[in-house]
């Protein structure tokens, strides 16, 4: 009973937080669980049950073998490793990593805003700026990868029809992989986190003059 009233007191620690710092807590948490993640995943299926994964990381790449379905091997390559020779997806993902962890020092610095009580007592359109600065990194980390992967990865794969962050053709098909999915849920707790001090302020009525009293009144 005494570790379900610590988890209780815990729980209720982080709720009086306020909702916009912890929904950003909650958005810094999924964009640490995307840099240990890999973005991107490729597979080339060679016919029933024998294909090759390969899923792109921050600085390396795992290529997973599969024959007649059933797991073969899993081998991992550094990306400045002699063999490697993917180097545009590596660059376009090693950017999208580095535009990641700028999202993430953006976020802390929201937290820190957030928890100062005079930031809350701005204007309206300071509230706006401060949460659009929040959305536009945000937007920028996640869909960085969506625009630049494909064109990068039709000209090491050599297949023009990459065209899309998922797709298939052919023997092969890609698509996001489980960091950005993380990167997606973290970027929607970060917004919410970021513009709710401002839907907050926008929440709030209108506090009106009190009416003049007989003898302040012109005659």
């Amino acid at each position: 009973m005494s570790a379900v009233k610590s988890v209780r007191t815990y729980v209720n620690r982080f709720l009086g937080l306020g909702w916009a710092r912890v929904f950003l807590v909650l958005g810094i948490i999924f964009v640490i669980l995307t840099l240990v993640s890999p973005l991107w995943a490729i597979t080339d299926s060679g016919g029933p049950g024998e294909y090759d994964t390969t899923t792109y990381g921050w600085t390396s790449v795992t290529v997973t073998t599969y024959h007649g379905g059933v797991w073969e091997s899993t081998a991992t390559l550094s990306y400045n490793a002699r063999g490697f020779d993917a180097h545009a997806i590596a660059n376009a993902l090693g950017t999208s990593y580095v535009l990641s962890i700028v999202l993430l020092i953006v976020f802390f610095a929201a937290v820190a805003l957030y928890s100062i009580e005079s930031v809350h007592r701005l204007p309206g359109l300071g509230l706006l700026i401060l949460g659009l600065i929040v959305v536009v990194f945000a937007f920028v980390a996640l869909l960085y990868p969506v625009l630049t992967v494909p064109s990068a990865a039709a000209a090491d794969v050599g297949n023009g029809a990459i065209t899309g962050y998922w797709g298939s053709a052919g023997s092969l098909s890609w698509g996001a992989a489980l960091g950005w999915w993380f990167l997606l849920i973290g970027v929607i707790l970060g917004i919410v986190g970021g513009v709710w001090p401002f839907l907050k302020s926008m929440r709030q009525p209108m506090v009106r003059a009190p009416p003049p009293r007989e003898w302040q009144v012109e005659r």
